[in-house]
C-alpha cells in the first residue's frame, strides 16, 4: 500500500510539474507577446522619427504649392525690376500680399532661405556650391526655388545654391 501511495505522490508530483510548467509556459509566452508588440511599437517610433515628413499631395494642393511658388518668383522680379515706376509696384505686392494671405489660410508657407546660414538638416535640393575663401560658414547664396510647407511638412523642397570657403561633403550638389 505505501508502494501505491508513493507512486500516487509521484504520479501527482509530475502532474503538478507538468501544470506548473504549463502555467510558466502561458505566462512566459505572454510576457513574450507583450515584448514583440513593445518592439513594434519601438520600431515604429524609430521609423516615424527618421522618416522624411512628406505628406501626400491632392490635385488642389497640388495646384496651391504651383501657385505659392510662382507668387514668390513674381514677387521676386517685381523687386529687382527698376523700370517699374514704384506706385506700380506697390499695387502690385498689395495683390501678391492678398494672395499670400489666402496661401496662409489654406496652411501652405513659403520659406526663401537666401543670405541664410547653410543647415545640412534643411529639406533643400543643392543645385551648385560655389566656394569663397573669404566666407567662413557655408551660407546660401541663392534660392532658385523656395522650400514650400503645409501644415508644418515640407511638400516641395527648396532649390538653393551654397556659398562655401571649404570642401565640405555636406555642400556636394544632389543630382536626382
Amino acid at each position: 500500500m505505501a508502494k501505491k501511495n508513493k507512486e500516487i505522490t509521484a504520479s501527482e508530483n509530475i502532474s503538478q510539474n507538468n501544470s506548473i510548467d504549463d502555467d510558466f509556459k502561458e505566462k512566459l509566452l505572454g510576457d513574450v507577446s507583450k515584448i514583440l508588440v513593445q518592439i513594434s511599437k519601438t520600431r515604429e517610433d524609430i521609423e516615424s522619427a527618421v522618416t522624411p515628413k512628406f505628406i501626400d499631395v491632392s490635385p488642389q494642393l497640388k495646384d496651391l504649392i504651383e501657385l505659392a511658388v510662382e507668387i514668390w518668383r513674381l514677387e521676386n522680379r517685381i523687386n529687382r525690376n527698376m523700370d517699374i515706376q514704384e506706385s506700380q509696384k506697390e499695387i502690385l505686392r498689395n495683390s501678391i500680399q492678398k494672395i499670400k494671405r489666402y496661401l496662409e489660410k489654406n496652411d501652405l508657407e513659403v520659406l526663401d532661405y537666401t543670405d541664410k546660414k547653410f543647415n545640412d538638416g534643411r529639406n533643400l535640393e543643392i543645385l551648385a556650391v560655389e566656394k569663397d575663401p573669404t566666407v567662413k560658414d557655408s551660407i546660401i547664396k541663392e534660392t532658385k526655388e523656395p522650400t514650400i510647407m503645409c501644415k508644418g511638412q515640407v511638400v516641395r523642397k527648396g532649390k538653393v545654391i551654397i556659398l562655401t570657403s571649404e570642401d565640405n561633403p555636406a555642400t556636394e550638389v544632389q543630382n536626382e
